[in-house]
């Protein structure tokens, strides 16, 4: 008998890539703890910011409806004051604010405590859910088993990352817009503006994009130390000193500021970064060699009031000058922040996955 002999080799079909939609859930399985973690400090904060929010809502619409009642009202209290035949509904929405005595709720928290504290929520966030995503595997040596299974390190790098940081600045930018409607009344009453560092932080893109940030860089360094922990204090330590430069020293630099003699800035919103004096020659002159020259020339007495230096710079030709960032420029603001952040995040990723690319498996 005589039969055909196989060929001693044949091709073998290309194995099939793994799914994206298998590898999102191998992501969930795996880090479905973090992303509680993160939910319940999001919704406890989102819980508060909502029941305190409807109440402080609820206060300052019954101290507008009392102005409504009272044509009058309007020119006699001026720009954050109070009218007088509305003044128990107008310190009753204050307190809520902790400018007049009263109730701030039962958490003994008011509205000007809980943006310093919201400002630490983006740093927690990506650190503590960004650090463990690549480094745990790295740390545990069980990635040299996850490289081989057909997904590619890229490709479960990816899965892992991305869904990740959009839930993460999705949710971010959904309590972001939350705080913006919980603090609106105080910003229609005229309290405040949007500039001061515990507000800017917590409105607009900026909430989201400081929590992308965090993230990327705590993923970054977990994939350069290769040790979790050791990478979430980094980033704590780095995102907290980076937001601090940015608040006192980088932002009012975004936009070159605008300059205004006299009296300074009126509007609410406005964002005042320095004043000085110009002396009759026009030699800029400090506010401090200013005041010794006005101390002296009332016999060396201080405290008074600034009208008085004022008047005194009038009469003697110097003149007061402001630097300041326009209400008008909020925006400009916010989008140039976000620009940045926005492309240091990508840079990170970019990085990140050049690192795990050239790591040895």
């Amino acid at each position: 008998m005589t039969a055909t002999a196989s060929p001693a080799w044949r091709e073998r079909p290309a194995a099939r890539a793994v799914p994206w939609t298998r590898l999102a859930w191998v992501s969930w399985r795996q880090h479905r703890g973090a992303l509680a973690g993160a939910a319940a400090l999001l919704g406890a904060i989102a819980a508060y910011l909502a029941i305190t929010g409807r109440h402080i809502h609820q206060s300052y619409n019954a101290y507008a409806a009392c102005l409504a009642a009272f044509p009058q009202a309007a020119a006699s209290s001026g720009q954050g004051g109070l009218y007088a035949g509305c003044a128990p509904a107008g310190r009753a929405f204050l307190s809520f604010y902790g400018t007049t005595s009263g109730p701030v709720g039962a958490s003994g928290l008011n509205a000007q405590s809980v943006p310093f504290m919201l400002l630490a929520v983006p740093v927690l966030l990506g650190a503590f859910a960004g650090a463990p995503v690549l480094a745990r595997e790295l740390e545990s040596g069980t990635f040299r088993f996850a490289w081989t299974q057909g997904a590619g390190r890229l490709r479960l790098a990816a899965a892992r990352l991305i869904p990740l940081a959009v839930l993460l600045t999705a949710a971010a930018y959904g309590l972001s817009a939350l705080f913006s409607w919980y603090f609106t009344p105080f910003f229609r009453f005229g309290n405040t503006g949007g500039y001061p560092m515990q507000l800017f932080g917590n409105l607009g893109t900026d909430f989201a994009a400081w929590t992308l940030f965090s993230f990327t860089l705590a993923a970054f360094l977990g994939v350069l130390l290769s040790r979790a922990v050791a990478a979430t204090a980094l980033s704590l330590a780095v995102t907290t000193v980076l937001d601090v430069v940015t608040m006192m020293a980088l932002r009012q630099h975004y936009a070159t500021p605008a300059n205004v003699s006299g009296a300074g800035p009126t509007g609410v919103g406005d964002w005042v970064l320095g004043h000085w004096f110009t002396s009759p020659s026009g030699v800029q002159a400090s506010v401090n060699t200013v005041d010794t020259l006005f101390a002296q020339s009332q016999g060396g007495h201080v405290g008074l009031l600034p009208a008085a230096l004022t008047a005194w710079a009038a009469r003697n030709h110097y003149t007061q000058w402001w630097s300041y960032q326009p209400a008008a420029r909020w925006w400009q603001l916010q989008l140039t922040e976000g620009a940045w952040l926005l492309a240091a995040s990508l840079l990170l990723f970019t990085a990140t996955i050049l690192l795990i690319r050239r790591r040895p498996a």
